[in-house]
């Protein structure tokens, strides 16, 4: 998601970001019109097991992250595009409700606007993942003296420790031990941790793996994606059969099972989410539309996920009035709606970097550029 692609990276995961994306918005758009409880039956069996299955998404982007830069050269200024794109799409949605009255914004709140962090104590914490993506990347050079300190095995048992403490005891415990539910800095240096190690050591020179084809670790780690979603199928389920009975042993299986459902960090999320990451890092291949798409990415998180936005048209699309939905056709326009938003967000995005583009030539904007870059490199 993040906003540069590097030019280097092979189509395979960059069609991974274009997908996780569509997963995204997927996701958001069942969230926004409350799609759960406006379904019963075999549809909203299949939009549970739809939504517990697309969790993946955060998850692959900070796993990319670490699987690519956990060796790179930390340069602070690598994060000033991903603030000005934010503050680019703060202002111009701000700017447009205010003018249409459908949003009073105060002085106070543009002030709040500028801020690198994106905080609104009114209009809710605006992109989350942003907040935490750039804590993550300041504390990376740290984190990559760690890897680069450690050998395969220390690396692996760090992994396997982390993911007892960070994973499994939130999850059988409902977070009431350790609160790790994946909205925070220590869940996404956890899974940075992970994408590290596969990206430092390739599965395909470790262990058995080593001995298989492309083709059959394809079908290996297709086979243990398809397996994870089963489970979670089968988890919900459960879920729903047990809650019938008034036993306090199957409440709290009800319980755990619901709670951890969709955390970024619950085990079998973590389990689907590396199997995602190798499943695709066993294609090969190159399309120069995939990778430029996949450039436009993290402008599409900013479009539809602005605050303003999800607040106010969610009430206007398809399946987002309706207090009852029922039907195949509610598949249909579901797919067909994201698509469309991934589509027009993209189209918004490629907008707004072709206008910077434009705007970087100027010869104003460049002495600014200078002045900054410089500023920021003295540090």
């Amino acid at each position: 998601m993040t906003a540069t692609v590097n030019k280097d990276r092979k189509s395979n995961f960059e069609l991974m970001r274009i997908i996780s994306m569509f997963m995204i918005i997927l996701w958001h758009y069942i969230m926004h019109t409350d799609l759960l409880s406006k379904t019963d039956g075999t549809l909203h069996l299949f939009l549970d097991i739809l939504y517990v299955s697309t969790a993946v998404h955060v998850n692959s982007f900070i796993l990319l992250t670490g699987y690519f830069n956990y060796n790179k050269e930390f340069k602070i200024k690598k994060i000033i595009p991903l603030i000005t794109a934010t503050w680019f799409y703060k202002a111009v949605f701000a700017l447009i409700f205010s003018i249409l009255s459908l949003a009073a914004i105060s002085k106070f709140d543009l002030l709040l606007f500028l801020l690198p962090l994106n905080y609104s104590y009114r209009f809710g914490n605006f992109y989350w993942f942003i907040n935490i993506y750039i804590a993550l990347y300041l504390l990376s050079p740290f984190i990559n003296i760690l890897i680069k300190n450690i050998n395969q095995k220390q690396h692996r048992l760090l992994l396997l420790l982390s993911f007892f403490l960070l994973s499994v005891i939130p999850y059988i415990t409902k977070q009431q031990v350790i609160d790790n539910s994946g909205y925070s800095v220590m869940s996404f240096v956890f899974i940075y941790l992970i994408g590290s190690y596969f990206g430092k050591y390739k599965i395909k020179d470790n262990l058995h793996f080593k001995n298989y084809s492309r083709y059959k670790r394809q079908l290996i780690f297709l086979i243990s994606l398809i397996t994870i979603i089963i489970i979670n199928a089968l988890l919900i389920c459960t879920s729903s059969y047990i809650s019938n009975f008034n036993n306090s042993f199957l409440t709290y299986i009800n319980d755990v099972i619901l709670t951890g459902k969709v955390n970024f960090t619950s085990p079998l999320i973590i389990i689907e989410s590396v199997c995602y990451l190798l499943l695709f890092e066993t294609f090969k291949f190159k399309n120069k539309l995939i990778n430029n798409w996949a450039k436009l990415m993290f402008g599409v998180y900013l479009v539809h996920e602005n605050n303003f936005l999800f607040n106010y048209i969610y009430d206007y699309l398809p399946l987002g009035k309706e207090n009852y939905v029922s039907g195949y056709k509610v598949l249909l326009i579901l797919f067909g709606m994201c698509l469309l938003i991934l589509i027009i967000s993209s189209i918004i995005e490629l907008l707004r970097q072709l206008l910077f583009k434009f705007m970087n030539k100027r010869k104003f904007i460049i002495n600014i550029q200078n002045k900054i870059k410089h500023y920021v490199e003295s540090f």
